[in-house]
């Protein structure tokens, strides 16, 4: 886990179980080989595999939290945990790059591009629809996290992974609207079958 991450998962776990937080996690860490051994991923030597590695964590708590706290406070602590990382990481990437000198759709173009490339989306499949100056509209129709979380037994993780998209765009590209159409629940993540995004430039 990055150091961020687990200033995190510490600070959401102590606030939300008190004291005996180290050991709640010392029991996810070691359940954590576990929940990784039930996927495919156990037995591949990949890129992807590592990714699958490294999120393997975030289903360890949540089913040590279910089994301690019950589905519904649960879910919400992996809310307060898991969409700040995601966030984090993915403002992370956007002040890694070098387009400081790039202004409206050619700054969310050349992010887009390096998720496709370099982030989690290369583990996806998704497909532009439309693209100009003022709307960039894609969508994704196979999500490494919705496959990862499904073999994990916890999908509904993956809604969390679909929510951070709506706090992470529209705070960093705040020129654009970002929505998925009719509904922000246009997703895998909540049961359809591709993810929307759509960015729409602002007058």
């Amino acid at each position: 886990m990055e150091h961020t991450e687990i200033e995190i998962i510490e600070s959401v776990l102590s606030e939300e179980i008190g004291s005996t937080w180290p050991s709640f996690l010392t029991e996810c860490l070691n359940r954590q080989r576990g929940v990784l051994n039930n996927t495919h991923w156990a037995r591949e030597k990949s890129e992807e595999a590592e990714f699958a590695e490294r999120l393997s964590i975030a289903p360890a708590i949540y089913l040590n939290l279910v089994d301690k706290l019950g589905k519904e406070r649960a879910f919400e602590m992996m809310r307060k945990i898991l969409v700040p990382i995601s966030v984090n990481e993915q403002e992370g990437h956007l002040n890694s790059l070098d387009i400081s000198n790039k202004k409206g759709m050619d700054r969310l173009a050349a992010f887009w591009d390096f998720t496709v490339k370099d982030g989690v989306g290369k583990f996806n499949q998704e497909a532009i629809i439309k693209q100009n100056s003022n709307v960039l509209h894609y969508e994704v129709t196979s999500c490494f996290f919705a496959r990862f979380y499904e073999e994990t037994g916890t999908p509904e993780l993956t809604k969390l992974f679909c929510d951070s998209d709506k706090e992470f765009y529209t705070k960093f590209f705040p020129d654009f609207e970002f929505h998925r159409g009719s509904s922000w629940e246009n997703t895998i993540g909540y049961g359809k079958d591709r993810c929307t995004f759509i960015f729409e430039k602002k007058d």
